[in-house]
């Protein structure tokens, strides 16, 4: 190995590699030259876009200025500006309930049998042998008493129950075995046992218990005992199977000495409002049950009259789903009053006495 020597003799040793390690080197320095002069550049090119501000530089890059502006900061307010509309509702008016179909009403031709009839087993066949459609048989007396047994706490108090029940039991086979229409007859007001245990007795001005030409006393149509009771009445013989109930003597006493009866709370001036109470309240509870209501009334609606016994065309008409009319009672009058009142499909629903021709009913 041999090299320049120095004035002392020895000669210089730059080892192996000296003239490559010279070369990168330069390489390095000229490749740091360059990206200075690069950086030197771009920082004067770019100065147009840079912003200094005391959170930092920020760079407004320029192909990002055709953009959409800058978001607002989230903390800023945000204004929104509409037109205002007016929008007008018009109510609308709610839907008309459709009221459920009314009862529906056939022409009845109603033969009258007994209770011991019923019990022997021979009522269905006197139905069939007049001619009827119908049977009526009478299940509450003008004395009070009743046909069965009733669960009624009044009728084991005033002991107005029957011995058995086999009336009441002829009448539930009748009504599963045949299609005949079943009518049970109630005496209502005129209930003598009710009148002498003071519940609601219709009392004379002198202050006596007040009696009809066949002796008998009558309660009042007013007495919520004794409205209570012929409720109670009602949905048993409508639970054992009859189609209709039939009331007998549902308003006041309208015959006989009925000048002497005194005005009270028991029988106020205006009769036809408890009257019409207690026919709404056994005719909606039938109803209930599917069983008709039908009304007996012997009053002459004459005219000029006063109608002793609170039973007005217009109560009928409102609460009667049939009425039964005596022979004293004129049809032709009945049926223009009940007309006026409001009352349709007369055929069916007026019952005359004795069998009548044509397609009305009728009963005897």
């Amino acid at each position: 190995m041999g090299g320049r020597k120095n004035s002392y003799g020895y000669s210089e040793y730059h080892g192996r590699g000296g003239g490559r390690a010279r070369t990168v080197l330069l390489f390095i320095i000229a490749l740091l030259a360059v990206l200075l002069a690069a950086g030197a550049a771009f920082m004067a090119f770019m100065g147009q876009y840079l912003e200094y501000t005391e959170n930092g530089v920020i760079v407004h890059w320029p192909w990002a200025q055709e953009s959409a502006a800058p978001l607002p900061i989230a903390s800023d307010p945000i204004e929104v500006v509409s037109d205002l509309v007016d929008v007008t509702v018009e109510p609308t008016a709610p839907p008309e309930p459709t009221p459920p179909p009314g009862p529906v009403y056939e022409p009845i031709g109603a033969v009258t049998v007994t209770a011991a009839q019923l019990r022997g087993g021979t009522a269905a066949q006197a139905v069939a042998s007049a001619g009827g459609t119908a049977l009526v048989v009478e299940m509450k007396d003008i004395y009070g008493k009743l046909a069965w047994q009733s669960q009624a706490p009044l009728a084991a108090t005033l002991g107005t129950n029957a011995a058995d029940n086999l009336t009441a039991q002829a009448v539930q086979t009748l009504a599963q075995t045949t299609d005949l229409y079943l009518v049970a007859r109630i005496q209502c007001f005129r209930d003598p046992v009710l009148a002498r245990n003071w519940v609601g007795s219709i009392m004379t001005r002198g202050g006596n218990v007040w009696y009809d030409t066949l002796g008998l006393g009558w309660t009042s149509p007013a007495s919520q005992q004794a409205v209570d009771y012929l409720s109670a009445l009602c949905q048993e013989l409508a639970d054992m199977g009859f189609d209709e109930i039939l009331l007998d003597s549902a308003g006041y006493p309208n015959a006989g000495e009925v000048k002497v009866l005194a005005t009270s709370d028991n029988r106020p001036e205006d009769r036809t409002v408890p009257v019409a109470a207690f026919l709404e309240r056994v005719a909606g509870e039938l109803a209930a049950k599917d069983v008709k209501l039908g009304v007996y009334t012997d009053e002459a609606l004459l005219p000029g009259d006063v109608v002793l016994s609170g039973l007005t065309a217009d109560v009928l008409a409102n609460h009667a789903g049939r009425v039964w009319l005596d022979s004293k009672a004129g049809t032709e009058q009945y049926t223009a009053l009940l007309s006026a009142a409001g009352w349709e499909n007369f055929a069916p629903r007026l019952v005359v006495k004795g069998t009548a021709a044509g397609e009305g009913s009728w009963y005897k």
